[in-house]
């Protein structure tokens, strides 16, 4: 049986859970998965080369590969062109964030990767304002038969990765402040004292530890990789994420309960689609035919 190794950093969660139905589906091919969630401190790390099939997954952070994440692949060792297969999640079907993944896929291959899928997927934003459940549900689905398609491509190693052209390369290095800003910000979070219960969850969950107890509070470091977890999971919406308190969304979406909920309908991005999610139709245009001819019984 082969064997395939998945390497995640997710904030909120929505990349976790592509991570997961990636891995379900590469098994029912029988293509033994393991997952490995990048978090400080970092437990033993799999060696790559123990794999037959190598996945990279993050969240699109400002059109770019976070930080904290491309640090980790720096520390990973080369291999021999084992082939490689990249996903990542954002909250908008922009162009700009397919060259998201330019340093990443460049450091892969002087590493010996072998990069053969580069999958954008969307979900919903984890900052900014909260995506109605009928929309997230669709979204939701959407990537679980996704998921189905690209295990299938890796399986049968199917080749592809999108194209970009120099201004969207420049405009991904110019976005690329918000590393600045996140060391910059990641101080002026703090909690709402009065109604913080210091239950610890935020600093359970932070990603790259910045946040510790100080006086029995919460307090936030300049590591910080403006994930804005600690403000999604927060019980009591306690967390103010800095200068990013107007942007901040309390609490993640409950995707398996819209799926499983009858009452909840899928809202699909089609041509009676208005406002800002008519800028979806496009991609899932796509995406669907994509689907069609990967999922024929």
């Amino acid at each position: 049986m082969k064997k395939s190794i998945i390497y995640f950093f997710s904030g909120t969660g929505n990349t976790k859970i592509i991570a997961k139905e990636i891995s379900n589906e590469l098994n029912l091919l029988n293509i033994e998965t393991e997952l490995y969630d990048i978090r400080l401190p970092l437990t033993e790390i799999p060696d790559p080369n123990n794999y037959d099939f190598i996945g990279f997954g993050y969240p699109i952070h400002a059109f770019n590969t976070p930080q904290f994440f491309l640090n980790f692949i720096k520390k990973l060792p080369d291999t021999d062109h084992i082939p490689t297969f990249i996903f990542k999640t954002s909250g908008e079907p922009f162009r700009f964030n397919n060259a998201s993944s330019w340093s990443l896929k460049t450091i892969l291959k002087k590493k010996g990767y072998m990069p053969l899928m580069d999958e954008h997927l969307l979900m919903p934003y984890n900052i900014m304002f909260r995506y109605p459940k009928e929309i997230a549900k669709y979204m939701y689905s959407h990537n679980l038969k996704m998921a189905k398609v690209i295990a299938k491509k890796i399986f049968s190693q199917e080749s592809y990765l999108p194209h970009y052209n120099f201004l969207t390369v420049m405009f991904m290095y110019i976005a690329r402040i918000q590393w600045l800003g996140a060391k910059i910000n990641g101080p002026l979070i703090h909690v709402k004292k009065e109604i913080c219960t210091t239950c610890g969850l935020c600093i359970k969950e932070c990603p790259s530890k910045n946040i510790s107890i100080v006086k029995g509070y919460p307090k936030f470091d300049h590591t910080c990789t403006m994930c804005m977890h600690c403000a999604s999971v927060c019980p009591v919406d306690a967390v103010r994420p800095g200068i990013l308190n107007g942007w901040r969304i309390n609490g993640g979406y409950e995707f398996k309960k819209y799926h499983l909920d009858e009452s909840v309908y899928e809202t699909p991005f089609d041509d009676k689609t208005k406002g800002y999610f008519k800028l979806f139709r496009s991609y899932y245009k796509k995406s669907n035919k994509v689907i069609e001819e990967w999922l024929v019984d």
